[in-house]
């Protein structure tokens, strides 16, 4: 049979084209294990949770009560806070979006990581970082930033003396000196211990992560990673360097406690918890130091290493503009992941087969039933090319809107064969309008079907919008079609119930995949590939 006719027209030339360009962003590669050796193909396709293992996690927003109610807003501000947390520690294949559950919103994150421990740890830390510097009251210590001010004990109680303030302070009390914050912390029978905020979180403008290195140091491993301090911070920290001495250890000269030789450590803070300590070298006392190391030591490199990209991350994203709870934690395992893929795969494939052996039996032609299978596999390939490598992530919910459009277009291409054997109709243009019209018709249906899943709100108003229109239009023509009357009024009472339902968005964001491929594959078929069938059939019909 002569196919050099079928060669001559766009239609299969635009098929062409699309699967050229979905074969292209597929991007097949080869890829080695490293352990094993073994080789493998692998593609630029986006695989979801489902399919690749990993965790999911619903956290709840804990905004205080006399603030209302959690905003989309406010949880927006949380999911980006996270996000740049979750892409800073190096974590893989992160999402984070927020999610409406009835009148209030939650923040959902998706990982490829499955250490629960290390994730929780990650999330639930609200993320204020603290430097602080230690100072000793015996009985009277003098303290300098741009006035002076005298900290005297009196028993257990510290007296504050300076411009504009006198005041008494107990332990556990915190208050500010020229908008630098001080902490009460302890009294002994020795002396009162304070600390000073030398800088936080807010005041660091980089971490500088490219130059972060773990270390072996006697029987630890020390970390350590310098970050860029705005200007004015880094002039505060020179005002409190200048309040201590200075002693020489280990070939070193570092900040002392005054009349002592004791190092005046700087304490690392996260949420108020002491996570360093280390020893400030007596140069802060002389210059302005924008680019200080943060330091800290674990027992393993292992532990070293996960602690400070913990601390890079938090700097980088800075705290939480609320803490959150979480309410769920579900895990997936890679192994699981595969198998759910490796049953996808089957399923697809499988419903091809199953389609084309069907159509065989019906019409007991191969010219119809094989253009059918390879139209059909021709959407799955330029789905996964041109969507889920470049757009889109590829799930269990979105597999099954694929199944869904290989469906639909099954219909319509049996739709285009009978039409094309109808007698009584002799001339082939009006044998595919007519078909087309009912492909089109049924392709609209099933997009407003589905538009309901993929934006509920738009959905909704677009339907009472539509009924209104009707009613209007009725009474605008006096009545001459007064059943649109009723159709209107329906309309607008599904769009009224619909919103009053107000349905979960959490809920929807597991079928919004299935939603959103089923839609993209119909128009996929309805564009390129029913137009290239119908002339294949044309040219097989005629031949």
């Amino acid at each position: 049979m002569e196919l050099k006719p079928l060669l001559r027209e766009w239609r299969i030339w635009t098929l062409i084209a699309a699967l050229a360009i979905s074969l292209v962003l597929l991007g097949p590669h080869y890829i080695e294990d490293e352990e094993t050796g073994d080789i493998s193909i692998g593609t630029n396709i986006q695989t979801g949770l489902d399919l690749e293992g990993g965790t999911r996690v619903l956290l709840s927003i804990d905004k205080p009560e006399d603030e209302g109610s959690v905003t989309e807003e406010d949880a927006q501000r949380v999911a980006d806070v996270l996000e740049s947390r979750i892409n800073a520690f190096g974590l893989a294949g992160a999402q984070v979006r927020t999610v409406e559950l009835g009148d209030t919103y939650q923040v959902q994150l998706q990982t490829s990581d499955t250490n629960q421990t290390q994730l929780r740890d990650l999330i639930e830390q609200e993320g204020t970082f603290e430097a602080r510097m230690p100072i000793w009251v015996e009985d009277t210590t003098d303290f300098a930033l741009d006035e002076e001010y005298t900290f005297t004990r009196e028993n257990d109680q510290l007296r504050v003396e300076g411009p504009d303030i006198d005041e008494t302070y107990d332990e556990g009390d915190e208050w500010e000196l020229e908008n630098v914050s001080f902490y009460y912390n302890n009294a002994t029978d020795q002396r009162l211990e304070l600390e000073t905020v030398a800088y936080s979180g807010e005041d660091i403008e980089q971490v500088m992560t490219a130059e972060a290195r773990v270390e072996s140091a006697q029987e630890t491993y020390q970390f350590s990673f310098p970050v860029l301090l705005s200007q004015a911070s880094a002039e505060n920290v020179q005002k409190i360097a200048s309040n201590y001495e200075t002693t020489f250890q280990n070939q070193q000269t570092y900040l002392a406690h005054p009349g002592t030789d004791d190092t005046a450590q700087l304490a690392l803070y996260v949420d108020g918890e002491l996570t360093s300590s280390l020893n400030m070298a007596s140069v802060f006392q002389t210059d302005v130091v924008t680019q200080p190391s943060i330091t800290g030591s674990r027992e393993t490199a292992e532990e070293a290493r996960a602690e400070m990209q913990n601390l890079q991350s938090i700097l980088q994203s800075g705290s939480l503009p609320y803490p959150v709870n979480i309410e769920s934690m579900s895990t997936i395992s890679s192994e699981l992941g595969d198998q759910f893929l490796r049953a996808a795969i089957i399923s697809i494939v499988s419903a091809l087969i199953a389609v084309g052996a069907l159509v065989w039996v019906r019409y007991r032609d191969l010219y119809t039933s094989v253009p059918i299978v390879i139209t059909g596999a021709s959407e799955v390939f330029i789905l996964l090319g041109a969507w889920f490598s470049t757009v889109a992530t590829l799930d269990l919910a979105s597999i099954a809107g694929i199944i869904a459009a290989v469906g639909t277009g099954v219909d319509d291409q049996i739709v285009i064969k009978d039409e094309s054997v109808k007698e009584r109709l002799v001339d082939w243009t009006k044998r595919m309008k007519k078909a087309f019209f009912i492909i089109f018709t049924a392709a609209g249906s099933t997009i407003g079907a589905m538009a309901p899943l993929v934006n509920p709100t738009m959905a909704n108003m677009a339907i009472g919008a539509a009924g209104v229109s009707l009613i209007l239009y009725t009474i605008y023509t006096r009545g001459t079609n007064p059943h649109y009357v009723a159709i209107g009024g329906f309309a607008v009472m599904i769009s009224v119930v619909a919103f009053q339902l107000n349905p979960s968005g959490f809920a929807l964001e597991q079928v919004r995949g299935f939603a959103v491929t089923t839609i993209v594959g119909i128009i996929i078929g309805v564009t390129i590939t029913r137009p290239a069938y119908a002339k294949v059939i044309e040219h097989f019909s005629e031949n």
